[in-house]
């Protein structure tokens, strides 16, 4: 178990709702209202300020809308309103901050969020009593190198991955850890994710689940050319570098997605160093874990 740091009554919460759904901005609607009745200071990305109105999302007056690449250094707290995804994109832009994330969970499996739909004022009812408390979550520094030069940098809360583009023709992926020359993958491409992300695209893609807290990367090729080449667990601390080896005649497209939130198309000869970042993301967990929502969700218990 990670210990569980608490986290004082906020003054000023950020609320990031799902963007493509009428039950988030109705969830964010009561939240908003909630605050601000009770004094607290609410903020949300200005896109979603701008569609104060429509859609069923009404904000009181003294809500105001923030830039999301140039957020304020006063936010307390962040409630995430939607599915996993949601979270993961709004983390990635206070992660850096040190600003703690709830999740209340809109969508229908969700492993990362710590309150369902029918608990949202709850979990406001519990930030304000300081009841929350967040442990934190590896992620991934990543840096694309192009010619010797540092091309492009980000972080990944829950996974990168390197794939083939338009047309689909296996990559040559010559990977190493910590230093060490692990495998020249041939496959279409190839996962790198944190505990975290184990539940995503690792996966469906045949890789392990990984229990969080651990300070460990999970390496799994997508459709491998030969049946050998498994998912590798690593330490975090070892990095992992992926350099787009091949194929060398033809042609032939790749790119880099991380989290799903930032791709970049990549060239041959590219080089994709990925480390443990500095600042772990500042998650209140959900009270059942990773294998209890499996279980209940999934049929694992068997009975």
């Amino acid at each position: 178990m990670l210990p569980l740091k608490p986290i004082p009554p906020p003054r000023r919460v950020m609320l990031y709702p799902r963007e493509d759904g009428p039950a988030a901005y109705g969830a964010a609607t009561q939240a908003a209202a909630s605050l601000t009745e009770r004094g607290i200071a609410v903020v949300v990305p200005a896109h979603v300020h701008a569609k104060a109105g429509t859609d069923g999302l009404e904000l009181p007056a003294s809500a105001v809308g923030v830039e999301i690449d140039s957020l304020p250094d006063n936010i307390d707290l962040m409630i995430a309103l939607g599915g996993d995804g949601t979270l993961l994109r709004g983390s990635r832009w206070v992660a850096d901050m040190g600003v703690p994330v709830v999740g209340v969970n809109l969508g229908d499996l969700g492993f990362l969020s710590a309150y369902g739909r029918e608990q949202l004022l709850e979990v406001i009812d519990d930030a304000l009593a300081g009841r929350l408390a967040w442990e934190p979550r590896l992620r991934m520094a990543v840096e694309v190198h192009r010619a010797g030069e540092l091309f492009a940098r980000g972080t990944a809360v829950n996974d990168v991955y390197i794939k083939h583009g338009q047309i689909p023709r296996l990559l040559r992926l010559a990977t190493r850890v910590g230093g060490h020359d692990l495998a020249l993958y041939k496959a279409d491409g190839l996962i790198v994710t944190t505990p975290l992300g184990s539940t995503a695209y690792n996966l469906a893609a045949g890789g392990p689940i990984v229990a969080p807290g651990t300070e460990v990367f999970t390496i799994t090729p997508i459709c491998p050319h030969s049946l050998t080449l498994r998912p590798v667990v690593v330490a975090a601390d070892d990095g992992v570098t992926v350099t787009w080896a091949g194929p060398t005649a033809g042609v032939s497209d790749g790119y880099l997605t991380a989290d799903g939130a930032w791709k970049i198309g990549l060239l041959l000869g590219d080089e994709i160093r990925m480390r443990a970042a500095e600042m772990p993301l500042r998650l209140v967990p959900a009270k059942a874990s990773v294998f209890e929502v499996l279980a209940a969700k999934m049929g694992w218990s068997g009975y």
